[in-house]
Order: structure tokens, then C-alpha cells, then sequence
């Protein structure tokens, strides 16, 4: 593939609109997918370009919230362990899918996951802002982390919005940040 000027100069801006939309409030991958496509990327590589740049982003999003204690370890190492267990197998599965039909379940699945990571309503924070660590929300946690994390190494857009309606709406763990500790 050769990437000419014209490529550069919709893909950059894109892809530096996606990083924006990710950080405020995730689907970025929404968009980056799309126009990595859109520069002409097979769909199983913009498929993975777009994993590291999101990976990259997680990666730091993670960090800062480690940083600010605000990670649960008891619940987050079992969901963690789950969700690269379930990204494995999703990666898998789409290296088996042939490319021709991986770029039309890609078109299939680009609006319908918009849809949810747009429609606020999904959004119900009925949770309490301390976690409840009980036998339900371990299960749950976890099989949510193992699904979408299938569906983060097969396709990925919209997976931290997906586990955020999870954790909210199956778990009944709050949206809402506590606040930090001070230092």
C-alpha cells in the first residue's frame, strides 16, 4: 500500500479527532477504523492499527487511574485476566473470517455499535458509589470483561462504553467517580 499525500492529509486528522473523542468520552475507535479503512487498509490490518493506537491510550488511561486509586484490584484482576482471555479468542476468530467478509460485518457492526455508544438512555447509573463485592458481581464483571472482550479483539469500537453500560446496568456499579485521594 502506498500512502499518498492526499491519505495522509484525511487520515491525520481523523485519526487526531478520534484520539480527542476517546479521551473525553471513548468510541474514538469509531472513527480511526473507518478512515484507516478509508485510506485503503486490508480490514484485518486497520482492525489491528487500530488496537495498538486504542491499546496505547488504555494503557495510560489506566495509569492515571492506578495513580488516583481508583482501581478496585480484587475485581479488576479477575475481569483483566478475563478480558485478555476473551480478546485472544476474538482476535482468533477473526483471523479465521475471511477478509472480504470481515470488512461487511465491520460495516454491519460500525452503526449499530455508534448507536449504543451515542444513546445516552443506555446510560442508567442506579449504582452505589462503593462496590459491592459479592459472588453476582464478580460473575458478572468477569463474563462481561470475557464477551466484550471477544468482541475487542475481533473488532474493538465502542468496548470501554460496552463495559461501562455492563458494570452499570448488570453489575449496579456507579458511573460516577469517587473523588481522589489527597496527596
Amino acid at each position: 500500500m502506498e500512502i499518498t499525500l492526499t491519505t495522509f492529509l484525511i487520515v491525520c486528522p481523523l485519526v487526531f479527532l478520534a484520539g480527542l473523542i476517546d479521551a473525553i468520552g471513548g468510541g474514538g475507535g469509531l472513527v480511526s477504523l473507518p478512515a484507516y479503512m478509508l485510506a485503503g487498509l486490508p480490514a484485518h490490518t486497520a482492525v489491528a492499527t487500530n488496537k495498538l493506537s486504542s491499546a496505547c491510550g488504555t494503557a495510560l488511561a489506566t495509569f492515571r487511574f492506578i495513580k488516583n486509586g481508583l482501581v478496585n484490584f480484587k475485581l479488576a484482576i479477575p475481569s483483566v485476566i478475563a478480558a485478555i482471555c476473551g480478546s485472544y479468542i476474538g482476535a482468533q476468530l477473526s483471523m479465521c473470517i475471511n477478509e472480504t467478509i470481515l470488512k461487511n460485518v465491520l460495516l454491519v457492526i460500525l452503526p449499530v455499535i455508534a448507536f449504543i455508544v451515542l444513546n445516552r438512555k443506555i446510560f442508567k447509573d442506579g449504582g452505589d458509589d462503593t462496590i459491592l463485592l459479592n459472588a453476582k458481581t464478580y460473575v458478572t464483571a468477569i463474563l462481561s470483561a470475557l464477551v466484550i472482550g471477544m468482541y475487542d479483539g475481533m473488532y474493538g469500537p465502542g468496548t470501554g462504553t460496552l463495559l461501562i453500560i455492563a458494570f452499570t446496568i448488570f453489575a449496579k456499579m456507579s458511573i460516577k467517580l469517587p473523588m481522589p485521594r489527597q496527596r
